[in-house]
């Protein structure tokens, strides 16, 4: 009886945690989206601090190779 009950009881707690994982989770309606960010006008700084990085991390590990 014990066993039959267990297997009961593990059967429905496998079938409820199934139906909550793929159960849709109720969303309101949200206000609009709001505007996109302008990240063009900042990829031409980007693009400066990325190569002047790369130029001072390269020049380090030259000059800690050559002593």
């Amino acid at each position: 009886m014990k066993s039959n009950l267990f297997k009961f009881h593990a059967t429905l707690v496998m079938a409820l945690t199934s139906i909550v994982g793929v159960a849709q989770p109720f969303d309101p309606p949200a206000d609009e989206d709001p505007p996109a960010a302008p990240i063009n006008t900042w990829l031409i700084w980007l693009t400066i601090l990325g190569i002047s990085f790369a130029f001072l991390h390269f020049r380090k590990q030259i000059n800690s190779n050559q002593d």
